[in-house]
């Protein structure tokens, strides 16, 4: 394996580093996180750059770059102390591409590449999460005079506010075996949305959605009746390969910052980096974030060449979530009071949290992953 960068990559590295360093965009983040605001300037910036078409599928028009670019993107935005959480939505086209009809793909497609929320996704409710079945899903459709009627309640979803649609996850009320997805549009009758209140993640919205009769067509079905979990499940291994690189990215920032006040930062007549203890928190650091990388290195690499396995996936999402929580906690002790009182990386320790829970916890990521290994040595 060969993990040097290419020159095509360290350009681009370079361009979203040296842009967002121009703007030093940190006064406006911690303006946002305060108003639980999208940030509209950064989300010009990246397209500007060419960030949102970069990692869409060549035969829809994007440019088709990989897992290690993706790795090395979010890298980059990390290190710049961005909300690189948001920066996720594209990962829903190749889903769209498989199993959308012309008309689903002809509609949402576009709004990838201008880094539009094209949809929200809603697959757990107050009595479904990690579980996603028809023993737990209480949304439902039910036919009636030609049309098609949803009726449920949808929990934790991501991004619904600036989304006009939900692809929601619903049983058949006359076979509720039958678990499949609809587009289900947000903003019409029937239907309330209200933002959740959020430890983190402040610049992204977090909802309850209910339906009430939602009324929808026989062509707003996404997939086939009754594959609704199968649908979208390929996307859910590089979705936790992605999480976990959202995990690296925001703990590389804390760890940079906390270095760089250890070496500023005076007591008892010397920069705190010279203090042993100080030092003791700033190898933690640096153990976590380089064993990390390596193991996204090569995880992305396998996921490039059709090589990734699925217990791979949920060992990064479960090793980088861990460890990155680790790391800005260090980061945090280092950094004392004035990383409580109004850094980002007291803004990265609260939006890092999540990484343990989203996705499926760690505990389910253990589970699959301990599932995938024991099979092999039967």
């Amino acid at each position: 394996m060969d993990f040097r960068i290419t020159e095509e990559q360290e350009l681009m590295v370079q361009a979203i580093e040296e842009a967002l360093t121009r703007e030093n965009l940190e006064s406006y983040f911690q303006e946002c996180d305060r108003n639980h605001e999208h940030p509209h300037k950064f989300w010009d910036i990246l397209k500007e750059l060419g960030c949102f078409s970069m990692f869409l599928p060549e035969e829809a028009g994007g440019d088709g770059e990989g897992a290690i670019t993706m790795l090395l993107v979010m890298e980059a935005l990390g290190r710049c102390g961005t909300p690189v959480y948001l920066f996720w939505d594209h990962v829903k086209a190749d889903a769209l591409l498989e199993n959308g009809t012309k008309e689903q793909i002809e509609k949402f497609m576009p709004l990838f590449f201008e880094g539009h929320p094209a949809y929200a996704q809603g697959f757990s409710e107050p009595t479904a999460g990690t579980d996603l079945s028809s023993g737990t899903i209480l949304t439902t459709y039910t036919r009636r005079n030609g049309k098609v009627y949803i009726n449920g309640h949808k929990h934790f979803i991501s991004g619904a506010q600036g989304s006009d649609y939900c692809l929601t996850l619903a049983k058949n009320s006359e076979n509720p075996e039958q678990l499949t997805l609809w587009f289900v549009p947000t903003n019409g009758p029937g239907c309330k949305k209200e933002p959740m209140e959020t430890m983190g993640l402040h610049m992204e919205n977090v909802n309850d959605i209910w339906f009430d009769d939602v009324e929808i067509e026989e062509k707003d079905m996404f997939s086939t009746e009754g594959n609704g979990l199968l649908a979208t499940s390929k996307g859910f291994d590089y979705e936790r390969l992605i999480d976990a690189f959202n995990a690296y990215a925001q703990a590389l920032c804390a760890y940079e910052d906390a270095c760089r006040y250890a070496n500023q930062r005076i007591a008892f007549g010397k920069e705190i980096g010279r203090l042993q203890l100080i030092q003791n928190h700033i190898m933690e650091m640096a153990m976590r974030i380089e064993a990390m990388r390596d193991m996204l290195l090569r995880y992305a690499w396998n996921k490039d060449n059709g090589l990734l396995r699925r217990e791979e996936a949920s060992i990064a999402k479960q090793f980088c979530s861990e460890s990155a929580n680790i790391v800005v906690d260090h980061a945090m002790q280092v950094m004392a009071g004035i990383g409580f009182c109004g850094s980002r990386v007291s803004r990265i320790y609260r939006d890092l949290r999540i990484t343990r829970i989203s996705g499926g916890t760690g505990e389910i990521q253990t589970v699959i992953a301990s599932k995938q290994i024991l099979k092999r040595y039967r």
